[in-house]
């Protein structure tokens, strides 16, 4: 039976007494909850973090190239210590203006930069706080066993920071909410701080892999009262305006069970933003889809990262419907039914009374991806979808069979069904890609004589623990991601031909001739087409 549909004879969902257990459902969620932190691209948090370790080190090295000014400083910090890069990284301020200049290097714009003017001009910090975190009066780590992230209170530069540092970081604030906000940030007392904390730690209670994991992508939270296009603010998480931070309405501190879900909610999003920085997941991110509870079509990114969202609520409202007595006696009692945004007035759901509860809303959107045309998903996005089919199907392993609009059918669940989201080993999806062309196949089986050779002015950051090495294209300021199969191609390419690449890349993999060929001109292919091999 479904975990999902656990439910009495007029069709509600069951709110367990104390007493009662469910052994298999207790199962399934411990399963879900581990399987989301799992996957190596997207779960595994400390290999996100140490992917964007590496590409702020790199985009550092890369913008010392260009801004000559404050070469010197940006060079320090391409050479900083994971745990000397991470206080900056996890800063506001600072990574907004990483991520901009990272934009212009990427679109050609070699002036105009930022970051390494507010770099040159923060202090050493020896206890490792970042810039805007020193602002902070008093100074509160809302849940210090997982993660470094501060609550935002009162922001005093003083002596501490240059002023221009609380300036950018209010224009960022005000930025980040719809419309601009109605009034100044809220700054919470100890109550609010420790309603806070044991939001926290009912969320990691719940789910004792994955609360942990979302909670260190958040470095700053902080309170508001604004306006959305839905009504009153409820909470958001920053992405690029306010890079890895949370704003949320005091009201949402009302009960820990409410806030548990807020940070869930916003801190999972902030997660896939940290996870993206290492590769796209979509060719077509402006896709235009029907959303059935609501009026305007969303972009089909947007539906990916709903997808995300929705698939670890699903796991998370399991948690909460089957907590223990214990829990329930420290947090009080859950409130009551699903907790999910309301369908829009006017829509197909509304007037249906369909896509009301979560679980519908993982169906249709997971069936939408399934049906699109092929090509449409990137390698990773492959990876990605096949990821949260899977947990998925611990939650709800007899999906419905509804047919979604302009993609395809929502599928069953069955391996034919996930088919187009089947991805390659590990080893060979970053830059390799799915297949090489018959032609390029066919001419590297004539070439055994062409010697690959790697091209100059490449800027390289390794991974050796994920297997991945990081490379940058100094003069076109491209990164490209490679994963252990591509890595090792390139590196064979240091003057030997392509007979000779190959006959080592078997001896070091392992693979039989015919095998050890495909994959060799697969990644020659690919390096050739990224400018990495001449």
């Amino acid at each position: 039976m479904s975990v999902a549909a656990i439910k009495n004879n007029s069709g509600e969902a069951l709110d367990p007494p104390e007493f009662q257990a469910f052994p298999g459902v207790a199962e399934a969620i411990r399963l879900a909850d581990r399987m989301l932190v799992e996957d190596s691209r997207f779960g595994d948090t400390r290999a996100i973090e140490e992917r964007n370790v590496a590409r702020f080190s790199i985009g550092a090295e890369l913008l010392a190239e260009q801004d000559p000014r404050h070469e010197a400083v940006l060079r320090r910090v391409s050479r900083a210590a994971r745990d000397q890069l991470l206080p900056l990284l996890g800063d506001p301020v600072l990574r907004n203006a990483f991520e901009d200049d990272l934009v212009k290097l990427e679109n050609g714009v070699r002036t105009g930069f930022g970051f390494g003017a507010l770099a040159s001009r923060i202090p050493a910090e020896p206890a490792g706080l970042g810039p805007c975190e020193r602002m902070a009066t008093p100074h509160v780590r809302p849940w210090p066993h997982h993660g470094s992230a501060w609550v935002w209170t009162e922001m005093s530069p003083a002596d501490r920071v240059p002023g221009e540092m609380a300036t950018r970081l209010r224009q960022l604030y005000d930025g980040s909410i719809e419309g601009g906000p109605s009034s100044d940030p809220v700054v919470p007392g100890p109550e609010m701080c420790q309603a806070l904390g044991r939001g926290a730690e009912l969320l990691t209670a719940l789910l004792p892999q994955v609360g942990p994991s979302v909670l260190r992508h958040v470095s700053v939270v902080g309170f508001t009262r604004g306006e959305s296009a839905d009504g009153p603010l409820q909470s958001l998480s920053g992405g690029d305006p306010l890079p890895s931070a949370i704003l949320m309405a005091p009201e949402r501190l009302a009960d820990p069970w409410t806030v548990a879900e807020t940070l869930l909610h916003e801190s999972v999003h902030l997660k896939l933003f940290d996870a993206l920085r290492a590769g796209a997941l979509l060719t077509e991110p402006e896709h235009a889809v029907p959303i059935p509870w609501r009026q305007t079509p969303w972009r089909l990114i947007r539906v990916l990262v709903a997808l995300h969202f929705y698939v670890h609520l699903l796991v998370f409202q399991e948690a909460v419907r089957n907590a223990g007595p214990e829990l329930r006696a420290e947090f009080g009692r859950p409130p009551a039914g699903e907790v999910v945004d309301e369908v829009t007035p006017g829509t197909q759901a509304a007037r249906e009374g369909t896509f009301g509860s979560g679980l519908e809303r993982v169906r249709y959107l997971a069936g939408y991806v399934r049906g699109l045309p092929p090509g449409t998903l990137t390698p990773a996005g492959r990876q990605f979808m096949r990821w949260l089919t899977d947990v998925t199907a611990v939650i709800d392993p007899e999906p419905d069979t509804a047919t979604a609009p302009s993609g395809g059918p929502a599928g069953s669940g069955t391996a034919a069904a996930r088919a187009g989201t089947s991805v390659p080993a590990a080893t060979g999806e970053a830059v390799a890609g799915d297949a090489v062309a018959e032609e390029s196949v066919a001419e590297e089986s004539v070439a055994e004589e062409a010697v690959p050779r790697r091209t100059d002015g490449t800027l390289a950051r390794p991974i050796p623990a994920h297997g991945e090495l990081l490379l940058a294209d100094a003069g076109t300021c491209t990164l490209h991601w490679l994963n252990a199969r591509s890595w090792l191609v390139y590196s064979l390419c240091d003057g030997r031909d392509v007979a000779s690449v190959r006959a080592e890349y078997a001896r070091r993999s392992g693979a039989d001739e015919p095998t050890a060929a495909a994959q060799v001109a697969a990644c020659l292919a690919e390096l050739r087409n990224s400018g990495l091999l001449s």
